[in-house]
């Protein structure tokens, strides 16, 4: 059970290196089989990623395989009207939809935050946020992980410091 959390959490992972346009430590291919295949990741640990265009919908799928060649996890990207990330499903591998995930977009269109919400609760998970530099470059995005199983373990200096990246983002400050 532990080594499909970890391979949810690489899916997770490669998500946020996508829409972020960071690479992570992989070794892209590129295959042409089909029309609908977009790009094949291999990973160093023997799994791989396989993104495909979603047919009839503005969107991708990325399907996350362990090194044996099981599912471990997928993605649904949604894209808008203008091609920017709109949304994501992230399912595990029983294909149970666990994660959705938002993008959002400050007036230039630059990626800003991700927010993820756990299914079928609703409640915010993660946040993954961009800052910009004067000159354009974005930032290494900063995680606030806000998983309510550890929000016991979290010391009021660190709900403190999560309260303040709120108000700074012009967000409410977390309750507990």
């Amino acid at each position: 059970m532990q080594a499909m959390d970890r391979y949810t959490t690489m899916a997770v992972c490669v998500l946020m290196a996508w829409a972020g346009g960071i690479a992570p430590a992989q070794s892209p291919n590129l295959v042409n089989e089909s029309r609908d295949l977009a790009r094949v990741v291999r990973h160093p640990d023997g799994s791989r990623s396989v993104y495909k265009r979603q047919r009839g919908a503005k969107g991708m799928r990325c399907a996350t395989y362990t090194a044996s060649g099981r599912l471990a996890a997928i993605n649904d990207y949604h894209e808008g009207k203008y091609g920017q990330l709109v949304g994501c499903n992230i399912y595990n591998h029983e294909r149970a939809l666990i994660y959705k995930v938002a993008y959002g977009y400050d007036s230039s269109a630059r990626l800003i935050e991700e927010r993820m919400f756990s299914h079928p609760q609703g409640k915010l998970v993660q946040r993954v946020i961009y800052k910009y530099s004067a000159d354009g470059n974005r930032s290494k995005p900063i995680i606030v992980s806000l998983d309510p199983a550890r929000s016991a373990n979290i010391a009021p200096t660190m709900r403190e410091d999560v309260s303040r990246i709120h108000r700074e983002l012009g967000g409410a400050p977390v309750r507990r």
